[in-house]
C-alpha cells in the first residue's frame, strides 16, 4: 500500500468499529492472472473460487475475474455454487467436490451447475436423473491418478465410458496433481502418464477438455497444461513452494487496530495462563486481532509498525493479542499494525504457524473487513 492509498486509509476507516482489516489488491489480482494466462498461452484458465475465494471474498474476486474475461470456474460445495450462479449465469461453474444427493443434484443441473462426479455412487446418481428426466447432464468426469483423495478409479474407466457416452453431456476429464509445488518429483511424472493414458481412453468424446495442472502445475512442464489449467491460490499471491515465484504478487494484507496501551511492572504478567511473565518494566500494546480472526493461537513470532517489529507477549486469545513496544514508544491508540503480507510476508506468517498460506487466507475470520484496493 502506498503512502497516499495509506493515509486515505486511516482517514476513512480509523473511526470505524472494525478493529482488523485484510487489505486486497485488485491490480495484484489482475497482474497474477494475466501473468498466468500468458503462462499456458493458448489454454484455458478456469480459477478455482472455493473457500469464499480463500479467504478474499468471492463475490469480488469473482466480477474482478468475469471483467477480466475469465468464463470458467471451480467451487467445493453446492451452496458455493448457488451463490456463484446467482450472480451470473453465463459461465462454466463446476462443482469439484460433487454431489451424492439426486434431489439437490437435479436441482444444481436445472441452474446450470456442471457436477463432477468424483466415485460411482455420484454417476449413479447422474445415470438416473437422465433416464427419469430424459435429458444429458453436462458434468465433469474427475478420474484419480494417484492423489487418493477423490476421483473415479482408473481401473472402472470402461464402464464409466459406456455409462458416460450414454447418459452424459462430459464437459471436462480432470485429475488433480499431488505434488505440483514440488518440480523434481516422480509423482508428477507418474500422474501425466496416467492421465494421457486416461484421454487416449477418451479419444472419441467431441468436444472434451482436459485438466490436470493446478497453480503450480502451470509451471511444471508445458505436457501438463492439456486444454485447461485450475490455479487457485497463485492468481491471489498464495504460494505453496519454498521459493518465491517471479512475477507473482502479493495481494493481502492482514492490518489490526491498537486498542490499549500501558505501562507493566516486573513481575506482572501477561495473558491467559500467566504464561508470560514481564522480567522488567515494559510498555505492552493490545491489538484487536485474535484467533477468531484467523491469527493462529501458535503464532509467536513478530507483529510490524513501519520497519519496528514487536514479538507477541503471552497467548493470543480469540479477540486480542499482546504486543511488547518497549523499544519503540510512539506508537498510539488507533495505529494499525501488520500482522502479515508486507515486511512479514504471508509465506513467512505460515512459516511460523507450521502451516501453509492457503491455510492461513481461507482461515481469515467474517468480522475481518475486507478492503479492496
Amino acid at each position: 500500500m502506498t503512502k497516499d492509498k495509506l493515509a486515505k486509509f486511516n482517514t476513512d476507516y480509523l473511526n470505524k468499529k472494525t478493529n482488523a482489516f485484510l487489505l486486497v489488491s485488485i491490480e495484484n489480482i489482475i497482474s497474477n492472472y494475466r501473468f498466468l494466462k500468458k503462462k499456458v498461452n493458448n489454454t484455458e484458465i478456469g480459477v478455482s473460487i472455493k473457500a469464499n475465494a480463500y479467504g478474499l471474498g468471492f463475490q469480488k474476486i469473482f466480477s474482478t475475474l468475469l471483467a477480466e474475461g475469465c468464463k470458467t470456474f471451480f467451487v467445493a460445495t453446492p451452496e458455493e455454487a448457488i451463490e456463484t450462479i446467482k450472480i451470473h449465469q453465463k459461465i462454466n461453474l463446476f462443482l469439484l467436490n460433487g454431489v451424492s444427493n439426486k434431489k439437490l443434484a437435479l436441482n444444481l443441473i436445472k441452474k446450470g451447475i456442471k457436477i463432477v462426479v468424483n466415485n460411482n455412487y455420484q454417476l449413479e446418481n447422474l445415470v438416473s436423473i437422465a433416464k427419469e428426466k430424459k435429458i444429458k447432464p453436462s458434468c465433469a468426469l474427475h478420474i484419480d491418478t494417484g492423489m487418493n483423495r477423490l476421483g473415479i478409479d482408473f481401473e472402472e474407466i470402461e464402464n464409466v465410458i459406456l455409462l458416460a457416452r450414454k447418459y452424459l453431456n462430459v464437459a471436462l476429464i480432470m485429475s488433480h496433481l499431488s505434488s505440483s509445488e514440488e518440480k523434481i518429483s516422480e509423482v508428477n511424472d507418474i500422474q501425466l502418464k496416467k492421465f494421457k493414458k486416461i484421454q487416449y481412453k477418451f479419444k472419441n468424446f467431441k468436444n472434451l477438455k482436459y485438466s490436470l495442472a493446478n497453480s503450480n502445475g502451470i509451471f511444471l512442464k508445458k505436457k501438463f497444461h492439456f486444454s485447461l489449467c485450475r490455479p487457485g491460490g497463485l492468481v491471489f499471491g498464495l504460494n505453496l513452494a519454498n521459493q518465491k515465484i517471479k512475477n507473482i504478487k502479493n495481494v493481502i494484507k492482514l492490518i489490526a487496530k491498537v486498542l490499549q496501551i500501558k505501562f507493566i511492572k516486573k513481575g506482572e504478567h501477561v495473558g491467559y495462563g500467566a504464561s508470560f511473565k514481564a522480567k522488567k518494566k515494559m510498555l505492552i500494546a493490545t491489538l484487536g486481532v485474535g484467533y477468531a480472526d484467523g491469527l493462529p493461537r501458535v503464532f509467536s513470532g513478530p507483529v510490524y509498525y513501519k520497519n519496528f517489529k514487536f514479538p507477541i507477549i503471552g497467548k493470543i486469545s480469540m479477540d486480542l493479542c499482546t504486543i511488547d513496544i518497549s523499544n519503540y514508544k510512539n506508537l498510539e491508540v488507533n495505529d494499525w499494525v501488520e500482522i502479515f503480507g508486507g515486511i512479514n510476508t504471508i509465506e513467512k506468517f505460515a512459516n511460523n504457524c507450521d502451516t501453509i498460506t492457503y491455510e492461513i487466507s481461507s482461515k481469515i475470520g467474517s468480522r475481518v473487513k475486507r478492503v479492496y484496493i
